[in-house]
């Protein structure tokens, strides 16, 4: 077995940085085909050990370049000492990278990266995908998110999700990378790996060109509705409690200029004041906060508390109230129609790991809130208007398990309500939009995202950006969306297709040990 040596620490490292810039740039997904064959020529003969060494460095390359915003979102915005907050890239970065890690050891223990053959290959692609599905990232992504600007491509989500093009792009890359080996030493071509790479690739696009034409014109007959967005580009520090009054008469104003919105929205926390759970109009001392716009309802961004109990003398204190980032529902009176409480909250934004029982870790980050999780995905409706939302605040969009259980639930448009402006000036905005491209394709939805700061945008259910807004601009959008009906075969089964290759895995390492062997094929 080979070591680890000075060249192969090269390759991983510089594999793991162009493969970021993947996620960076525009079309930039084109790299993904083959920025995985240097990696996969350095795995072959290595030991588990240096092979899970080379997975970690190629995985924290990744990682630390695609993340590189998360430094500046933690001193600036976060309150994390600067020295702090590069330790904690740092070590999130040599985390999320584990799954690559992950897949090179189990490779090379069970000795698919030597061996020849289009069963091995299938594996290996197989094994990424389970991987790559099954690893609990704290930011969701997949190879395959880089290639949301490929529209005829992305199409096969709706059959098996994302992570069946990972299968794909993983195929294509062990097959290069094979090829690029056999014509190095001169030995077999792996032609099994090259016919049934290309032929499956043919398939994703014939299927995509295909299901292009008639999803369009699913979208030309289904009901319309006009959506007002609005982008009132508040500053995170201008974003608070004492700026109440300014932040919601600036989103109410920018409203006006919507004549015939069915459905106006605002972003996550527009709404700055504090609204009881049982308060059922957006009202603060007395004054509504949605502007009377005969005909029109709005989805708000906001937030909310209950009380749990009060003390013995009256009192209350944070232990006593749960705190939730809520999406509102209203009418043009301001009378709350349905609510959301956020169900997956954003780290160091939203809560503090073990701040409750570590009270003195909340002196680290004094801006983290003390939010209290949703339980429940739930649909919003505004039956005059046909309307079924499915609600998402920020980050939820990258979730598709949230997305497909509310399609699911009969929703017949998404939306997602965000505020980017953590992230400052970097390419998180741009990285966030690309991620949550596919869960327009998925559910055959339109998916329409309301930011603080951008982009706000609508996403048809091709996964095209039929509009958008640039990043750090005070702009209203309006468009027009197809409510869509009827439910995908990804909706419909959810997450088969990585759960099928593990399972595929799982029966070959069966195997492998039953015959007392590490390799069958």
């Amino acid at each position: 077995m080979k070591t680890v040596g000075k060249i192969d620490v090269f390759i991983s490292v510089i594999s793991g940085a162009v493969f970021a810039i993947a996620f960076m740039v525009p079309y930039g997904g084109i790299i993904s085909w083959f920025v995985l064959v240097p990696f996969f020529l350095i795995l072959e003969g290595k030991s588990p050990r240096a092979a899970f060494i080379l997975g970690l460095l190629t995985g924290s390359s990744v990682n630390a370049v695609g993340t590189y915003w998360i430094i500046g979102t933690l001193t600036r915005f976060g309150g994390f000492p600067y020295v702090v907050s590069v330790l904690f890239h740092l070590l999130f970065s040599i985390y999320s990278g584990l799954y690559i890690s992950l897949f090179a050891y189990l490779s090379s223990r069970f000795g698919l990266l030597g061996k020849e053959g289009l069963v091995s290959a299938i594996l290996i692609a197989a094994l990424w995908t389970s991987v790559e599905f099954f690893f609990p990232f704290l930011f969701p992504y997949g190879i395959a998110n880089s290639q949301a600007s490929f529209i005829p491509l992305i199409q096969v989500s709706d059959l098996f999700g994302i992570h069946s093009l990972s299968f794909l792009i993983v195929l294509v890359n062990i097959t290069l990378a094979r090829l690029v080996g056999a014509l190095r030493i001169r030995r077999k071509k792996p032609l099994g790996e090259i016919f049934f790479s290309i032929g499956l690739l043919f398939l994703v696009i014939v299927y995509g060109i295909i299901k292009m034409d008639r999803i369009e014109q699913k979208i030309l007959t289904s009901p319309k509705v006009r959506i007002g967005i609005v982008q009132a580009n508040f500053d995170f520090f201008e974003k608070n409690e004492d700026n109440e009054e300014t932040i919601s008469k600036t989103h109410s104003d920018m409203s006006r200029k919507f004549n015939s919105a069915d459905l106006i929205v605002w972003p996550e926390t527009a709404v700055q004041a504090w609204i009881p759970d049982s308060e059922n109009a957006l009202v603060v001392n007395g004054r509504s906060l949605i502007p009377d716009i005969p005909g029109s309802y709005f989805l708000v961004g906001g937030l909310s508390f209950k009380i749990k109990e009060l003390g013995a003398d009256g009192t209350l204190t944070d232990e006593q109230v749960d705190k939730f980032n809520t999406a509102f529902l209203t009418d043009s009176s301001g009378r709350i129609l349905g609510r959301y409480h956020k169900v997956k909250l954003l780290l160091f934004g939203e809560y503090l790991p073990f701040a409750k029982y570590v009270p003195a870790l909340k002196k680290l980050s004094p801006a983290s809130g003390d939010f209290t999780p949703g339980n429940e995905l739930k649909l919003l409706e505004v039956k005059e208007k046909g309307l079924k939302i499915a609600p998402l605040i920020c980050y939820e969009d990258i979730i598709p398990y949230f997305s497909r259980e509310l399609a699911k639930k009969g929703a017949n448009i998404i939306v997602n309500l965000t505020n980017d402006a953590w992230f400052g000036r970097s390419t998180a905005p741009y990285q966030h939009l690309l991620v949550s491209i596919p869960r327009a394709v998925e559910t055959r939805r339109y998916l329409i995202r309301a930011t603080n700061t951008g982009i706000s945008a609508a996403i048809d259910p091709l996964g095209r950006v039929v509009a958008r807004t640039d990043i750090f601009k005070r702009v209203t959008l309006e468009v027009e969306a197809g409510l869509m009906e009827g439910k995908t075969i990804y909706t419909k089964l959810g997450d088969v297709f990585p759960l099928g290759c593990l399972v595929s895995f799982v029966v070959y390492v069966f195997f492998s040990f039953l015959k007392g062997r590490n390799n069958i094929l």
